[in-house]
């Protein structure tokens, strides 16, 4: 073999260990990235299987909640129904009592003056029958008038007691109405022990402080979404508005009068949290 075939094999098993090297360097690269590729899928995979099971357990708890919203509404629907429906009856009671109270009096009245009346029959029958001492046909006439005014006098015994008979009926009706008012009560204590506040049957109110002094404060009504009738609110039974500003709560108030003409609630500032009422602050019945 000649010289120069020599140099063309040397230079070709050069070049093909040449190669041989680039074409391992390139597919141990190409190998590596393979590798990596797949952890990075196996990876994401699992990323993405993890947030689906999150995104489910969210959901899940999130309805759990919603139904706990709906029984909880539904709940102080029949409560706020249950309330109105005591107070009502206790204002009929109320209404009742102060009736018979009443009639009690009158018939009070009618015994005293009928006592009065018994006595100055009384008065006349003896004054009638000094006369007849001394006059026989004055004595007669005193017997007489005696007679009548005994008669008088035990038609008067005798409306007296069926007066008492009355007041003693009207007596047993009044404690019948104070126990039923006591059972009202108690049913009431009731609700307020499986936990009912009064503050619940609250309107929705709100809003803004016009005058602060002491432990009084003025607020202007701003929003009464319902319509509802704030002076019969009031009067229905006890509750209060939240006070607070940007920093946050700051005190309860409990409606004392209301203002028709200016629309506003005269207050008694019975808890302040977090510094004075000052004017310009907010208030509300119900509370985000």
């Amino acid at each position: 073999m000649s010289p120069i075939g020599r140099v063309f094999i040397i230079l070709n098993l050069l070049l093909a260990g040449g190669f041989v090297v680039v074409s391992g360097t390139h597919l141990q690269k190409q190998h590596n990235y393979k590798s990596k590729l797949e952890a990075e899928k196996k990876a994401h995979d699992e990323d993405v299987a993890k947030m689906t099971a999150e995104n489910k357990k969210l959901e899940a708890e999130r309805n759990q909640f919603e139904n706990a919203k709906t029984a909880n509404e539904t709940q102080l629907g029949e409560s706020k129904r249950a309330n109105s429906l005591l107070e009502d009856e206790n204002k009929r009671l109320s209404q009742q009592l102060s009736a018979m109270e009443g009639d009690m009096k009158k018939l009070v009245q009618a015994a005293d003056a009928a006592n009065t009346e018994m006595k100055q029959a009384f008065s006349q029958s003896k004054a009638a029958y000094d006369m007849a001492i001394a006059d026989q046909k004055v004595k007669d006439d005193a017997v007489r008038a005696k007679d009548a005014a005994e008669a008088e006098n035990r038609d008067l015994k005798t409306e007296i007691a069926s007066l008492k008979s009355t007041i003693e009926t009207r007596d047993g009706s009044i404690k019948s109405l104070e126990t039923e008012k006591s059972q009202l009560g108690l049913l009431v204590k009731v609700a307020e022990a499986n936990g009912f506040l009064r503050s619940m049957a609250a309107p929705n109110l709100s809003g803004l402080v016009t005058t602060a002094s002491g432990n009084l404060v003025t607020i202007q009504i701003t929003d009464n979404p319902g319509n509802v009738d704030i002076k019969s609110e009031i009067e229905r039974g006890k509750w209060g508005f939240a006070i607070y500003d940007a920093s946050g709560y700051k005190g309860e108030a409990y409606p004392e009068r209301f203002e028709a003409s200016a629309n506003a609630v005269l207050c008694k500032v019975a808890l302040v949290k977090g510094g004075a009422i000052r004017e310009g602050d907010k208030a509300a019945t119900k509370t985000p």
